[in-house]
């Protein structure tokens, strides 16, 4: 850690003796849902506060190395999350190119299911965030990427219009966890002057999954089409 600061000594108000390094380690370096409680970190970040000195010390450069440790232990895993997040949201699209056909569905019943992803989706945004900020963000990832996989495999499986309406429910509640999720967790380790550029770079998944999607859904559909007797977009 002391490589991250050149200054020896914390000339804060009443934090002599601390490196500087070890000052903002405390609050830069720690999953302050996990580190502490949510009092010890109000304290923290008043104490914080109070010694100047210290944030006129490091450079560009301090902070930038910050900033890349930070990146590197926490955001390409919830990149890689939201990609496939994307991905799992949009491929219904081109699954419609042959489950349409196989399942009897109406341009109208196709809609509805769709649609029902985007109602419990909606519903969940604020209920989850709340949850996050009271069990963690960490936990609250954990139950939405298991869940969301169990539900996605499930979709394999359905046979007929109000199956699938049913599950794509229960995937837009699985879901609806993620984003807000990856967004609280972010803001828990990124400091206010690199949070936005965590969060940008973390949004390049949207482009990405995007693209993904785009490019290899159909293509899988096609290869898969026929393996063991099962259907492409039952793959």
């Amino acid at each position: 850690m002391s490589a991250v600061c050149s200054v020896s000594v914390c000339v804060g108000g009443g934090m002599t003796g601390l490196s500087c390094a070890q000052c903002r380690a405390r609050e830069l370096w720690l999953p302050n849902d996990q580190a502490m409680a949510d009092e010890e970190l109000a304290a923290l970040r008043e104490s914080s506060a109070l010694h100047p000195a210290c944030e006129e010390a490091a450079s560009d450069e301090e902070h930038d190395e910050i900033f890349r440790h930070l990146w590197w232990r926490v955001v390409p895993v919830l990149w890689l999350g939201y990609v496939l997040n994307i991905v799992d949201r949009t491929n219904l699209g081109f699954a419609a190119l042959q489950m349409q056909q196989d399942l009897a569905l109406t341009a109208q019943s196709f809609g509805v299911a769709s649609g029902f992803f985007y109602l419990s989706y909606g519903l969940m945004q604020v209920p989850s965030n709340h949850l996050a900020s009271r069990i963690g963000p960490v936990r609250v990832l954990a139950v939405s990427t298991i869940s969301w996989g169990a539900v996605s495999a499930a979709t394999s499986l359905v046979g007929d219009a109000a199956a699938l309406c049913a599950l794509r429910f229960l995937l837009g509640l699985a879901e609806s966890a993620f984003y807000p999720g990856c967004l609280f967790l972010l803001s828990r380790w990124f400091p206010p002057q690199s949070l936005g550029r965590a969060v940008a770079l973390f949004a390049t998944a949207t482009s990405a999954g995007g693209l993904l999607s785009t490019a290899g859904s159909g293509l899988l559909m096609q290869l898969t089409d026929g393996v063991r007797g099962v259907r492409g977009w039952r793959w």
